[in-house]
């Protein structure tokens, strides 16, 4: 029974580590040139409930519900 649970707590040891080196995901960098509008849509399902904005030298906004699947797209100004 002791090498079960010593079997057993090595291959989650090694589950653990395997998850904390797998990498992570960042926001996409922007095309190159000029400055852009950033907006961040928010979905549930198909449907968009969502969107913050920034960028263009404008202040920030947001709209909606900020929770969901999210889609970042890059429009220039």
């Amino acid at each position: 029974m002791n090498i079960k649970r010593g079997v057993l707590a090595a291959v989650l040891a090694a589950g653990v580590l395997a998850l904390g080196s797998t990498p992570a995901h960042a926001i996409p960098p922007p095309p190159p040139g000029g400055d852009l509008l950033i907006v961040i849509s928010y979905y549930s399902g198909d449907q968009v409930v969502g969107q913050r904005w920034s960028g263009c030298g404008q202040p920030p906004g947001e709209w909606g519900t900020l929770s969901g699947t999210q889609k970042i797209f890059f429009t220039p100004c």
